[in-house]
């Protein structure tokens, strides 16, 4: 056989084993780069909790500065500081005048003067706190008042004792006041304190719109919607090509959201990969309602 013929068929099959392996990788690429584009998460079943959460400071439901109506000399004190006392209990007796008592009931928190002492007009002589009848005051938006009403339970997060404790709102303003042009109603929760729950700590309010128990979710990523504003998922198939299901949605906590209609538990659904140019945050298109 001549040399340039055994060279031609060398060169044409080496270019045959090229074209064949270059195919294969073409086709792992072309596979892995369809996987790359989706990641799998399963139906299940769980709770979903929507609420509004409002940051507050406790405070006392009731307090009393007890101050001196005109200079006076104190003749006896009748309570002392840490006392428990009601309503309309006997504080102090001046020198000259009637003996005053208390408004609100609590605890004498501080006590500024000793008897025979002389307190000028307007003088402070001792502070009564009720430190065991607590509030927390909240702003609330219009759009969020719709949520709330007087009675409504809730829950306050106090993390710098991790604590949490149950309450109830007993008190929403009617007028909004304005801040910095931003209009906002005041919402006042009641609950009952503790030795260990301090006036001036920082609180977290929970107020819950709505919740569903044992009910099926997927990540709100999942959910996608058509032209005319459809609901669907991408539900994995026996196929390569994912299946478009259509789905009817419920609740949702911004993370998770409840599916009515559609789906089956441990169904596995395909949440398209973000880009960088791309947000993963849900929004339901505009229907006139919250989610």
């Amino acid at each position: 056989m001549k040399k340039g013929k055994t060279k031609k068929i060398i060169i044409g099959s080496v270019v045959a084993v090229l074209v064949i392996a270059g195919g294969f990788l073409g086709y792992q690429v072309f596979a892995n780069s369809a996987k790359d584009q989706y990641t799998e998460t399963l139906a299940t079943v769980g709770s979903i909790v929507n609420d509004n959460r409002f940051s507050g400071v406790i405070e006392s439901q009731s307090r009393e500065d007890i101050l001196a109506s005109g200079e006076l000399e104190i003749y006896e004190l009748y309570v002392g500081e840490g006392e428990l006392i009601g309503e309309e209990t006997d504080l102090y007796e001046p020198v000259s005048g009637d003996i005053v008592t208390s408004s609100v009931a609590g605890e004498v928190a501080e006590i500024y003067y000793d008897e025979d002492e002389t307190v000028a007009a307007g003088g402070k002589i001792m502070e009564i706190v009720d430190f065991t009848n607590l509030q927390v005051s909240i702003k609330v938006d219009e759009y969020q008042l719709s949520t709330l009403a007087v009675g409504v339970p809730v829950t306050i997060n106090i993390d710098s004792i991790g604590r949490s404790v149950q309450g109830s709102v007993s008190e929403i303003s009617r007028e909004a006041k304005n801040e910095n042009g931003v209009a906002y109603f005041t919402a006042i929760v009641d609950f009952q304190g503790d030795a260990q729950i301090r006036i001036g700590m920082n609180a977290e309010v929970v107020i819950v719109k709505e919740s569903a128990e044992n009910v099926l979710m997927v990540p709100v990523d999942a959910i996608q919607f058509g032209t005319d504003n459809e609901s669907f998922v991408l539900a994995k198939s026996e196929s390569e090509d994912p299946e478009q299901r259509p789905v009817i949605t419920g609740i949702t906590d911004g993370i998770n959201i409840q599916i009515t209609e559609g789906l089956a538990e441990n169904e596995v659904v395909l949440i398209p990969v973000m880009t960088t140019t791309e947000t993963s945050t849900f929004q339901r298109p505009e229907t006139g309602g919250e989610i």
